[in-house]
């Protein structure tokens, strides 16, 4: 099973970071451009159990995501793991670290898609680099929405 980890040191508190990240609406500005995420579910605590519904939209394709929220310790972070998606899994981590007068954020995603050996094909050429991308403007969005 395939686990990407990304990092960023952020000029924020880790209390900041997870004001931020517990607040649904941010997903809309952590959406990369090109994808819109719509919440179509009533639960958007950030709470252990709560259940995150989501319509994304994509080129032209509507999926609906749910993510159970579990492991929930704030403010150093979260887990949120699909119960349905494209994928066969789907488990991030969130992690908010205290580093100096700062913090690191941490995102390590675990996932499988579907398909077998098919699916580790379309995650070699496509997938992962699109994971990567996302991971990438998410952590651009976060330091210019909580760098001092």
């Amino acid at each position: 099973m395939p686990k990407l980890i990304f990092e960023s040191r952020l000029s924020c508190s880790v209390e900041e970071l997870w004001a931020f990240h517990a607040d649904v609406t941010a997903l809309t500005l952590l959406t990369p451009p090109g994808t819109k995420v719509t919440v179509v579910g009533p639960d958007t605590r950030v709470e252990n159990g709560a259940l995150h519904e989501l319509k994304i939209k994509k080129s032209g394709v509507t999926l609906t995501w749910r993510a159970r929220i579990s492991d929930v310790h704030p403010p150093f972070g979260f887990v949120d793991t699909a119960e349905m998606s494209p994928f066969r899994s789907w488990r991030h981590h969130h992690e908010f670290i205290a580093v100096g007068s700062g913090c690191l954020l941490r995102d390590t995603v675990d996932y499988e898609l579907p398909f077998g050996i098919l699916g580790q094909i379309v995650d070699r050429l496509v997938v992962r680099r699109d994971i990567q991308s996302m991971f990438a403007h998410r952590h651009r969005v976060t330091r210019q929405a909580l760098d001092r």
